[in-house]
């Protein structure tokens, strides 16, 4: 039977991914007068809200409407054509340009209605910027399951339980698990992003080297058939494996010059999540994502602890058969 709370997980992650995925980008009169000062034409999406319901038409066969955008600054729009339900409509989504010769924004395009809620747009990423809402919860994913994979080999150490053993290497089969999927997701978002899926960029390089570090962690566990030879030196190399993330993680990307957001040679506001320079909403669904994540985990790792607790008790069983039967 589906517990209610796996249910509420699912809808959870699957609702705040829709958001995610599904809410517009919208920028304002101060996006599109940085590229018109810089003499970049690029069309970006431009949430315009309606100020009054008279339609100028042009000579060119276009129209001009009094609006402001979705942070209340005032402006003439041009647009390409006359809506349908114009009488009646809040305002709309273009993909526009600043025309800064005749001080009004160009629409090349009405791309949809109004949108009640959007997500700020982002120069030189626009759509691309989503990718956080994955990317980062997965590599976050990544440190907190390697340090639950180190509290549990502390604790075999302490105790010699081979169940701690058994949860340390959970965790850090996880940890491995989301540490391919932040690299995966991270190498779209490059690719879109950069032209290329893989550029050796210092967190490119980190996250590949921590991937080289845990799979040598189940190379050294898959050597050892004694089970507590192996549970303890598996405990030893996954503290020692976990003092190097926070470097390679935290670190090491910043005090290199690189790509990504937060490196040496950065020169704007830093990482965007730490800067502070995040929407609201954004962060909001960003959070949730990573609440979800980390609920996810604690259920895998409690199925992962069931199997092996059946196969134990299996284990035993088969052992005390023989015996009687011996």
């Amino acid at each position: 039977m589906i517990k209610w709370w796996k249910i509420v997980l699912f809808v959870w992650i699957g609702v705040f991914s829709a958001l995610g995925i599904m809410t517009p980008i919208a920028g304002g009169l101060s996006d599109l007068a940085i590229f018109a000062e810089v003499g970049d034409t690029r069309l970006i999406p431009v949430a315009m809200k309606i100020a009054d319901h008279d339609l100028t038409e042009q000579e060119d066969g276009t129209f001009l409407v009094a609006g402001e955008d979705k942070y209340g600054d005032d402006a003439m729009f041009v647009l390409p054509e006359k809506p349908a339900g114009f009488s009646e409509a809040e305002g709309y989504l273009l993909d526009a340009r600043y025309d800064k010769e005749n001080h009004r924004v160009v629409a090349a395009e009405i791309l949809g209605d109004y949108p009640g809620w959007s997500f700020p747009y982002i120069p030189g990423l626009g759509e691309r910027a989503k990718i956080i809402f994955f990317h980062v919860p997965m590599s976050w994913m990544t440190v907190i399951a390697f340090l639950v994979s180190m509290w549990f080999g502390i604790k075999y150490l302490r105790k010699k339980n081979l169940i701690d053993d058994a949860k340390s290497a959970y965790a850090a089969g996880l940890g491995l698990l989301f540490c391919i999927l932040a690299t995966v997701t991270g190498s779209v978002w490059a690719q879109f992003n950069w032209g290329t899926f893989w550029n050796w960029d210092p967190r490119e390089t980190s996250i590949f080297v921590l991937l080289l570090i845990y799979g040598a962690y189940f190379t050294l566990r898959s050597a050892i058939e004694v089970d507590e030879k192996r549970a303890r030196l598996s405990a030893v190399y996954s503290i020692l494996a976990f003092v190097t993330v926070p470097f390679f993680i935290f670190i090491m990307p910043r005090i290199l010059p690189g790509l990504h957001p937060g490196s040496a040679d950065d020169v704007n506001a830093g990482p965007v999540v730490s800067s502070g320079g995040m929407d609201a909403g954004m962060r909001v669904i960003l959070y949730s994502m990573l609440l979800g994540c980390i609920v996810l985990f604690g259920w895998l790792m409690s199925i992962q602890m069931r199997v092996f607790r059946i196969t134990q008790k299996q284990e035993a069983d088969d052992i005390a058969a023989a015996e009687a039967i011996s």
